[in-house]
């Protein structure tokens, strides 16, 4: 059996026992999270190759610069009807989808149809992608009377004649039994450990045919990247995008469907539901909110312990993650420079019980490894803090590799210069992603109740003790948060801090409403006169 070398290229042979590992590897890519949560396609492959109905000399894979970018795999099917007849089948066909539109799919199903129809079977039946497989040739079982005993008739499930003969073939369709056999979840999770980490994803836009899912890795001023696998490919975004409000556009985190363009930009179709939204004030005056990730699952809030620590901000950025949906991690960096830090530990602790604290020096390594705790396969954490407090050692420490710029901080005031000047999404080998935020010194309050009620969960609960409902918590008798304070339960900075915050809230959350009501006002109205830019 000879190699064909083909356009691109491209070379279309038998697999080898040297391929298997690639060529499982390769149809995982293929499958992963397009049809749901993970896939089993790659250990169905694995399985079918010691499958008495597996039939190899029609089988056939794709490489290209020496590595496996396409598969496909035949076995023996039977329809049963007033006889049985014997019928081929294929499945998985999979491309690597780096490689998508490059017509290695086609090039598989020439040659094995080619080889098929030369051996004498007389037709095909499959269950696979509608908009596909009618470009080649199948139709829909109906045209054929062949029935599928699961789900009768389907646009999906499909025929391919081969030869004289196929038109008497009629009756229910069974394929081999390994098909069945391959959809044990725990040996499929078990199998699937061998390979590369991926993250399983359970999304409502599943099944995916045309589009691609991917993550938005980058922004900056309206041009997108999207981390696909492990490349950053340009993007846009679908027309559509530009009458939705700021909170629908796709931020750095956000899963998104795309439309796949391998010699420009790719296009955007839509954003993912999301498990969480990252926000603030873009300027504390006006409650114009900024958006800045999504999907995180815990936020690194990193405070150097120098001039820079601050109580009320740390506060703040608490209370800003809590109510965008994760969990915050307060780290002390630079230990190596404080000889108390414990009691800076004991303050930071006393922020919120739904935050933890850490005290490191990245540079030493002291406390390092208490973070292995986060670093788990699928996480995704978020720094924020200052210039200067150490998110880009931090970033380098994790990550066991210098890949972000860092820059000392100057000693008169113990500040530090922007090292980071946008968000962007880092992919480590072991599975964790990292979202890098540039530093912010100030974070305003706007829409964030929940979140401040979380940080100071100790003071709602008091409150809930005074003898009136709608206590001020100044003059009235019976207040409990008065009398927490004067007997050290409760300190009165402590509750300084959360009333400012609240009042900060309250008065951006109306400004913030107030420019979006006039936002989409002057929208329409542009709509109306004809100047919608």
């Amino acid at each position: 059996m000879e190699n064909k070398t083909l356009n691109n290229n491209i070379i279309i042979r038998p697999e080898t026992k040297d391929d298997y590992y690639n060529t499982e590897l390769m149809t995982l890519r293929a499958f992963w999270n397009i049809h749901g949560p993970g896939c089993n396609e790659h250990y169905l492959v694995h399985r079918l190759r010691d499958s008495e109905d597996y039939l190899p000399h029609l089988s056939r894979v794709a490489e290209l610069d020496g590595r496996i970018v396409g598969a496909i795999f035949y076995s023996r099917a039977r329809v049963v009807g007033e006889s049985e007849h014997e019928v081929l089948t294929f499945g998985p066909l999979a491309v690597e989808p780096t490689c998508f539109a490059m017509g290695i799919g086609s090039m598989l199903l020439e040659e094995t149809l080619g080889l098929a129809r030369d051996e004498g079977y007389k037709g095909i039946v499959i269950c696979g992608e509608p908009d596909y497989y009618p470009r080649h040739g199948f139709k829909t079982c109906d045209h054929y009377g062949i029935i599928h005993p699961g789900f009768g008739q389907s646009p999906a499930f499909m025929a391919y004649p081969l030869n004289d003969g196929f038109e008497d073939i009629q009756g229910y369709f069974y394929e081999a039994p390994v098909f069945e056999e391959c959809e044990d979840e725990e040996k499929v999770r078990e199998f699937t450990a061998s390979f590369p980490y991926y993250r399983p994803l359970k999304l409502s836009c599943q099944w995916l045919h045309e589009e691609k899912l991917g993550r938005i890795s980058e922004v900056r001023k309206g041009s997108y990247l999207i981390r696909f696998w492990e490349e950053d490919i340009p993007a846009r975004l679908k027309g559509c995008f530009y009458d939705c409000d700021a909170g629908d556009l796709p931020v750095v985190g956000d899963y998104v469907t795309f439309r796949y363009n391998r010699r420009g930009e790719s296009l955007i179709l839509s954003v993912c539901e999301r498990k969480g939204l990252l926000l603030r004030p873009d300027q504390s005056k006006t409650g114009v909110m900024q958006y800045m990730a999504a999907n995180v699952d815990y936020v690194f809030i990193v405070t150097s312990l120098n001039d820079d620590y601050s109580y009320n901000r740390i506060a703040r950025y608490v209370s800003a993650v809590i109510s965008g949906g994760s969990i915050p991690v307060i780290i002390l960096t630079k230990s190596d420079l404080c000889d108390d830090v414990w009691t800076y530990i004991m303050e930071a602790e006393s922020i919120s019980d739904k935050a933890k604290v850490h005290a490191i020096s990245a540079i030493y390594g002291t406390g390092m490894d208490e973070l292995q705790a986060y670093m788990t396969p699928g996480n995704t954490i978020c720094l924020m803090g200052s210039s200067g407090a150490g998110k880009s050692t931090l970033i380098n420490a994790l990550c066991g590799e210098d890949i972000m710029k860092t820059s000392a901080i100057r000693e008169d005031d113990s500040k530090g210069r922007h090292t980071t000047t946008h968000r962007q999404l880092i992919e480590l080998d072991n599975g964790v992603s990292i979202i890098d935020t540039p530093g912010m010194r100030e974070l305003g309050m706007a829409g964030m109740e929940e979140g401040i009620d979380n940080t100071f969960a100790d003071i709602i609960e008091l409150e809930s003790r005074c003898r009136f409902s709608n206590c001020r918590h100044e003059t009235e008798p019976g207040c409990a948060i008065k009398a927490a304070i004067e007997n050290g339960e409760l300190s009165e900075e402590r509750f300084r801090l959360y009333k400012n915050l609240g009042s900060e809230n309250s008065y951006n959350y109306a400004k913030k409403k107030e420019i979006s009501k006039w936002a989409k006002a002057y929208k329409k109205h542009n709509k109306r006169t004809g100047w919608d830019a």
